[in-house]
């Protein structure tokens, strides 16, 4: 009996389905909440978490945000619902796989994952409170990509609803930023002052954070690099990141020999690097953390020197200009 069900596993995708109450009992009570410290995700960047506060405090972020979630982000999901397939074990069969595995990484429910029909390289996240998240991308970016740059950018996409940055970047114009369509291509209003260029910095600082969560998502890590070279030299033009963004590896790749031995106090990036770049300098600085390894016990560690999340934020604040004030001795 066991050989001819075998035999069909390879047909019948319902087959796989582990029904065992102990997969019941796991799935459901699975939760990160091991990895929560002083109300945020361990991962997450600290300079991204703070400032959203000041977002919530701004005077009429109430309104902003019942207009979001009331109408906005209902109305969205409409428009997915109506012009996009939803993946699945035989449809999209590499996406929804890459979906699944990172919500198991990140010990997140797997959110819902829309494809869209179009030639541009998009994805992008829709989530607010009350409503079950769902990953969008396009047929394109499907095509474009291998299985691990899928997994690191739904990786980053799972990262985002984690952190709950969606409802931010959704009330990105209410802040004075210049909305493209569907697609944000952040264009700060002078006019909206400071708020708006807080809106404008967070955008990098959260990149920072959804990169960490899509680093703890690939099969290896330390492919990050060279993922994030490949997927913008593909023409990536996503939800949360600046089209038009200087990128160059091998420039990358041999400044961040230097940078990486650097003290944080003696770190000093001048203005020929883009804010991509110092993203990228950032998610690199994450792979010898301490706080990766705790997600992903299974990778060997070995003659990898690690540091604390605290030293990690010092450099990371300073490479990405999140707080130039700051000095650290790392």
């Amino acid at each position: 009996m066991n050989s001819v069900l075998d035999s069909y596993a390879g047909q019948n995708p319902l087959l796989e389905i582990d029904t065992g109450f102990a997969a019941y009992l796991s799935a459901r009570t699975r939760t990160f909440k091991d990895h929560i410290i002083g109300g945020r995700i361990d991962y997450a960047f600290d300079a991204d978490f703070s400032l959203r506060q000041k977002f919530n405090t701004h005077s009429g972020w109430n309104k902003i945000y019942k207009n979001l979630v009331t109408n906005e982000i209902p109305n969205k999901f409409k428009r997915v619902f109506q012009t996009a397939s939803q993946a699945g074990a035989t449809q999209y069969p590499d996406v929804y796989k890459a979906a699944k595995d990172c919500s198991e990484r990140l010990k997140i429910n797997m959110p819902a994952v829309f494809v869209r029909n179009s030639a541009k390289l998009e994805i992008y996240t829709l989530s607010a409170e009350n409503t079950d998240p769902a990953v969008v991308l396009t047929t394109a970016l499907c095509e474009a990509c291998t299985k691990e740059e899928l997994r690191f950018l739904i990786g980053r996409e799972c990262g985002h609803i984690q952190n709950n940055h969606c409802i931010y970047y959704m009330a990105a114009p209410s802040f004075g930023l210049v909305m493209d369509n569907d697609i944000i291509n952040p264009v700060a209003d002078e006019s909206a002052g400071k708020m708006s260029a807080a809106m404008f910095d967070w955008i990098t600082l959260s990149d920072v954070t959804a990169d960490r969560a899509g680093i703890i998502c690939c099969d290896n890590p330390k492919n990050y690099a060279e993922i994030m070279a490949s997927v913008h030299s593909k023409g990536l033009n996503d939800i949360y990141s600046r089209t038009g963004c200087g990128y160059d590896s091998e420039r990358v790749a041999k400044m961040f020999e230097t940078l990486h031995v650097t003290p944080a106090r003696s770190i000093n990036l001048d203005s020929s690097w883009s804010k991509l770049e110092k993203r990228v300098f950032a998610g690199m600085e994450f792979l010898n953390c301490e706080v990766l390894f705790n997600w992903r016990t299974d990778i060997d560690k070995v003659d990898v020197h690690t540091v604390t999340k605290q030293a990690l934020e010092v450099r990371c604040e300073i490479i990405v200009g999140a707080d130039s004030n700051k000095k650290g001795g790392v």
